[in-house]
C-alpha cells in the first residue's frame, strides 16, 4: 500500500490535517446556527420577554464561563483508564460529539402547548424560561467537554511552527466551509412565523452532523507517538507540585501574555456573536426581507473569508510575525463593521458582509498559531504542558461574550422599545406605530455593528500595547521546548 506523503519535517500528512480541520467544520456546523437562531427563536418566534430571554442567556453564559476552566483543570488532573491505549483527548471527543448534537436540538423542542398566543406565553413564561435555561446549560457542558479536548489536541499534535501554520490554514478553510454549511443549509428549512421549522432545521443539523463527525475521527485520533508523548508529559508533571484549582486560576489571570491574547480573542468573539445574533433582526426588520435571504447574505460574508484565507496564510508564512498579522486582521474586522451600520438595502448588505469576511478570515487563520505561541511560552516558564487547562481559562473569558451580548440586547431593546413576539416588519409597525419604528430599527443597527466595532477596537489597542511575544522570543521558546522534551 502506498504511504501517505508527509511534508518534510512534519509529523502529520495533509490528509490528517484536513481531517483534523473537520473538527472546526463540525463545531461551526452547530455553533453557527446556534448564534443565528436561538435568541431570535425565543424572543421573536415564541414571544418570551426580552428580559427573561436575556436573563437565561446571562446565566447560561456565566455557567459557560465557570465550567470551561473547571473542566480544563479536571481534564489535566484526572487520569482516565483509556489513556495508554486510546489517548488523552480522542476518547472524550468520541464520547461527547453525538450527545452534543442532540443537546442542540433539544433547545428547540419547547412543548408547542406552552406558546402560540400571548396569553399562553404569559401563562407558561417560567416553564419556557426553565426549558431555555436547562437546555442551554446542557448544550454548553457537552460543548465544553468536546471543545476543550479538540483545541488542546492542536499544540500537541502539531508541534513545529511550520506544521501549525499549515494545519491552521487547511483547518481554517475547512472550518469556513463549516460556517458556510451552517449558515446556508439549516436556514433553508426555517421560515419565520413558523416555530416548528426550527425543529426541522435542528434535525437536519443532527443528521448531517453525524456524517461530519465521522470525517473528523481520523484527524483527532492519537497515534502511538502522541500517546507516548502524553505519558512523558504526565510523568514530568507528576514530578512537579500539583496546583490547587484556585491557585491555577490566579496564575492564569495574572499571566500578562495569556490574558492579553485572551482579551484580544474575546473582542473578536463578542463582535461576531453580536453580528451573528443580529442577522435575523437585520434581514426581517431592517431590510424587510424574507428570512430565506439570510442564507445568501451569510454566503457572501463567507465568500469574502474564503477569498482571504489563502492570502492570510501566505502572509503568515511570509511575514513570520503572528502579532503583526493578528493586528492587521483585527483592524480589517473593525473597519468592515462600520458600513454594516449604514446598510439600507440588500446589495449594500451583501457587499458589507463580503468585506467583513476578509477580517473574519484573518482572525481564523491567526488565532490558533498565536495561541500556540502563548501555550509554548507558558510551557517553557512552568516546565509542563497544560493545554487543556489554559484553553479552559481562555474559554472562560470568551464565554462571557454571551453575557455581554445578552446585556446589549436587553438594554438596546428596552431603550428602543423593541416588542417581544413580533415576527415581521409589518407586525413591528403595527405594535410601535409608523412614527416610532425608526427607534427599534436603530437599536438593531447599534447591536449589529456599532457596539461590536467599538469593542473590537478597544481589544485591538490592548493587544497592540501589551502583547510582547516577538518572532525572536517565539523561536527561542521552540528551542527551549526541545531541550525540555516538551
Amino acid at each position: 500500500m502506498a504511504k501517505i506523503k508527509k511534508q518534510k519535517g512534519y509529523e502529520n500528512s495533509r490528509i490528517i490535517m484536513s481531517s483534523y480541520g473537520m473538527a472546526q467544520f463540525f463545531g461551526q456546523w452547530i455553533t453557527g446556527p446556534f448564534g443565528l437562531f436561538v435568541f431570535f427563536f425565543y424572543e421573536a418566534e415564541i414571544g418570551l420577554n426580552v428580559v427573561l430571554c436575556g436573563t437565561a442567556f446571562i446565566i447560561f453564559s456565566l455557567w459557560n464561563a465557570i465550567n470551561d476552566p473547571l473542566i480544563g483543570y479536571l481534564l489535566e488532573r484526572i487520569k482516565m483508564p483509556w489513556e495508554k491505549r486510546w489517548g488523552k483527548r480522542f476518547p472524550w471527543i468520541l464520547l461527547i460529539s453525538i450527545p452534543w448534537l442532540f443537546s442542540y436540538l433539544s433547545i428547540f423542542l419547547v412543548p408547542p402547548s406552552w406558546y402560540g398566543t400571548p396569553q399562553l406565553v404569559a401563562n407558561n413564561q417560567w416553564l419556557i424560561f426553565a426549558w431555555f435555561l436547562i437546555t442551554l446549560c446542557l448544550y454548553d457542558t457537552l460543548y465544553t467537554l468536546w471543545n476543550v479536548n479538540s483545541n488542546a489536541l492542536y499544540p500537541d499534535k502539531f508541534q513545529s511552527l511550520g506544521e501549525r501554520r499549515t494545519a491552521t490554514t487547511i483547518g481554517t478553510l475547512i472550518g469556513m466551509m463549516g460556517i458556510v454549511a451552517g449558515f446556508i443549509i439549516p436556514p433553508m428549512f426555517v421560515q419565520n412565523s413558523f416555530p416548528e421549522t426550527y425543529r426541522l432545521a435542528g434535525w437536519i443539523s443532527v443528521g448531517l452532523g453525524i456524517i461530519f463527525f465521522l470525517l473528523m475521527v481520523p484527524g483527532v485520533f492519537e497515534g502511538p507517538k502522541l500517546r507516548a508523548r502524553y505519558q512523558e508529559y504526565r510523568m514530568k508533571a507528576e514530578e512537579l507540585e500539583r496546583e490547587p484549582f484556585l491557585k491555577s486560576v490566579r496564575r492564569a489571570v495574572s499571566d500578562r501574555r495569556f490574558m492579553v491574547k485572551t482579551i484580544f480573542f474575546f473582542g473578536y468573539q463578542t463582535g461576531v456573536a453580536l453580528l451573528q445574533a443580529s442577522a435575523f433582526y437585520m434581514v426581517i426588520f431592517v431590510l424587510n426581507e424574507d428570512s430565506g435571504f439570510l442564507s445568501i447574505l451569510m454566503a457572501f460574508m463567507l465568500l469574502g473569508a474564503f477569498a482571504s484565507v489563502p492570502l492570510w496564510g501566505y502572509f503568515a508564512h511570509r511575514v513570520n510575525n503572528n502579532k503583526k498579522l493578528s493586528l492587521y486582521a483585527g483592524l480589517a474586522m473593525f473597519i468592515t463593521f462600520l458600513p454594516i451600520f449604514f446598510v439600507d438595502g440588500l446589495l449594500f448588505y451583501l457587499i458589507a458582509l463580503f468585506l467583513f469576511g476578509i477580517g473574519l478570515g484573518g482572525q481564523w487563520v491567526m488565532d490558533p498559531p498565536t495561541m500556540g505561541d502563548v501555550l509554548d511560552d507558558l510551557a517553557v516558564r512552568t516546565g509542563k504542558r497544560q493545554a487543556a487547562l489554559y484553553y479552559g481559562y481562555n474559554l472562560f473569558f470568551i464565554r462571557l461574550s454571551g453575557t455581554f451580548q445578552a446585556l446589549v440586547f436587553i438594554v438596546v431593546h428596552i431603550l428602543t422599545n423593541f416588542p417581544a413576539g413580533v415576527q415581521t416588519y409589518e407586525g413591528l409597525v403595527s405594535v410601535v406605530g409608523a412614527d416610532n419604528v425608526f427607534w427599534p430599527l436603530l437599536g438593531i443597527r447599534i447591536h449589529a455593528a456599532l457596539i461590536p466595532a467599538i469593542f473590537v477596537l478597544i481589544t485591538i489597542l490592548i493587544f497592540w500595547k501589551w502583547y510582547d511575544l516577538t518572532p525572536d522570543k517565539v523561536a527561542a521558546n521552540q528551542e527551549k521546548l526541545k531541550e525540555l522534551g516538551l
